[in-house]
């Protein structure tokens, strides 16, 4: 008797987008509160606590995103509730774009916690400099580029997430 794999639907899917994200940014806000026990033992502990502080509030954004693509704030013509989520209003390269925008806040999260131990600054001079890192920092230029290649392009489609969003909650007018 041969056993069926479960087959699993993408989480492209307009029915399956929201809970994609839903668990997405809940792991994001669950792996930034345990990473914040990790803080005090990195060499930059001000680097740290910011990629603790960036998993608990983008996952925020990433489950608020959730919510507001499975909602139902719609009405018909004639007054009546709307049974059409926001997601519903999505075209497919659209749920694209909010999925992989989303969803790729990790890669950008991940180099955040790394360079607790790396002291970058190319990227976040800012922070570097909150930390008290001075000059061209301990950083190899190889944690440079990790880090700069794991923000710009993330940072990009992040940026065109919410515009698309948006796009639907007027899609009903």
């Amino acid at each position: 008797m041969a056993s069926q794999a479960k087959q699993h639907p993408s989480p492209l899917q307009p029915f399956n987008l929201p809970l994609s994200l839903l668990r997405h940014g809940s792991g994001l806000i669950g792996f930034g509160l345990l990473f914040g026990f990790v803080v005090p033992l990195t060499p930059y502990p001000r680097l740290g606590l910011t990629a603790h502080i960036q998993f608990a509030v983008e996952g925020t954004m990433v489950v608020a995103a959730a919510a507001l693509l499975n909602s139902k704030p719609f009405r018909t013509p004639a007054g009546q509730a709307s049974d059409k989520r926001v997601v519903d209003y999505l075209a497919p390269w659209q749920r694209n774009v909010v999925y992989y925008g989303m969803t790729g806040i990790w890669v950008t999260l991940l180099s955040e916690a790394a360079n607790a131990w790396w002291g970058t600054q190319w990227v976040l001079p800012i922070a570097h400099g909150a930390a008290g890192l001075t000059g061209s920092g301990p950083a190899e230029v190889w944690m440079e580029r990790v880090v700069s290649v794991a923000h710009y392009p993330f940072a990009m489609l992040l940026a065109t997430v919410w515009p698309v969003i948006t796009t639907a909650l007027f899609a009903a007018d």
